[in-house]
């Protein structure tokens, strides 16, 4: 027989082990973040119509198990680096104030604005960053993003190279946040011009990128947790974009997920806009991390059925129609 000792407490020291056990986490005490994860993918000067003419399988998938648009807005400056810097913190440039778009020797600390990764991060989350260009690395601030992976100045790493980074990180560490960056599209847009064969060739090989990163979150048990948002920072017309370039002001936004509405066009949504700001909120949304009251993106909570949208005032933009060129392979598919 095993002998066990009994030790009875005293009734008050009882009662207050009981209320520990039952009450919520001590104040101050951090608690676990739910097992949620974000995927954020941005194909760098992707045009939505260039998109539609390639045949892009992955990301056609991703439209018919989600929510989507070919006529988000950009930026008003419509140019890489500011405009990232807004998809990843919610602001336009004139507010986060990262107005330059060159290589140059910065600290991450001159971004005052909180990133995605720095809300995420003190809410218990990890995260990482796969970029394609250098100076997307001002996104980092120290300590906020714990796998990194940015290249040598000019130096521009393919799709399928990016993916295999993000890849191996999923792996390995199963981050809260992954955020990765196609470089593809732009460099290709400045050589040989936005809508040429070679932007629409490598258009699919960006989609290859995007379907390995799929199929690994399907490997790993992580779809059914993930909400993945694919878009872009500009678009472009022969071979340049910004503020004074018409084609340059509309991008593709599709996302994908744990309850996001299936084959839905966020065009049926009377007064919805969608821009690249909404990607930070949209996210944060989903992770159930507060959305500062002071930034311009908004959760687009049409892509859950919500009817309650917000629609934040924004500058109106006239539409471009789109080439019907580009609708004659769309409707073909």
């Amino acid at each position: 027989m095993i002998a066990r000792t009994v030790t009875t407490l005293p009734f008050p020291v009882l009662i207050l082990a009981l209320l520990l056990l039952t009450a919520g986490p001590l104040r101050g005490q951090k608690t676990a973040p739910p097992d949620k994860h974000v995927v954020i993918i941005s194909m760098d000067g992707m045009r939505p119509d260039v998109l539609l003419r390639a045949k892009c399988p992955n990301i056609r998938a991703l439209t018919e198990r989600g929510s989507f648009t070919f006529w988000a807005e950009s930026t008003d400056v419509a140019i890489t680096l500011p405009t990232h810097v807004s998809m990843l913190t919610g602001l336009p440039p004139a507010k986060h104030r990262i107005t330059w778009n060159d290589d140059r020797d910065v600290e991450p600390s001159m971004l005052a604005a909180p990133t995605i990764f720095d809300l995420t991060k003190k809410a218990g989350y990890s995260n990482a960053m796969v970029v394609g260009k250098s100076k997307l690395a001002i996104l980092a601030k120290p300590g906020m993003v714990d796998w990194l992976s940015v290249p040598e100045k000019k130096v521009k790493p393919d799709a399928l190279t990016v993916s295999a980074r993000g890849i191996e990180i999923l792996r390995q560490h199963r981050p809260g946040v992954l955020f990765l960056h196609y470089p593809d599209p732009d460099s290709v847009g400045h050589s040989a011009g936005w809508g040429s064969p070679a932007q629409v060739e490598v258009a699919d090989k960006t989609d290859q990128g995007i379907g390995n990163i799929v199929a690994a979150l399907r490997e790993l048990k992580l779809a059914e947790k993930t909400l993945l948002i694919v878009t872009a920072d500009h678009g472009g017309s022969g071979k340049s974009h910004g503020a004074k370039v018409a084609f340059s002001h509309y991008i593709p936004w599709i996302t994908a997920g744990p309850g996001v509405r299936e084959n839905y066009d966020l065009t049926l949504e009377s007064g919805l806009a969608v821009h690249v700001v909404d990607v930070f909120a949209t996210a944060l949304n989903f992770l159930g991390v507060v959305v500062p009251a002071d930034v311009e993106g908004k959760p687009i909570g049409a892509i859950f059925g919500k009817t309650e949208e917000a629609k934040p005032v924004r500058k109106k933009r006239a539409l471009l129609p789109v080439s019907s060129r580009a609708l004659n392979f769309a409707l073909a598919r």
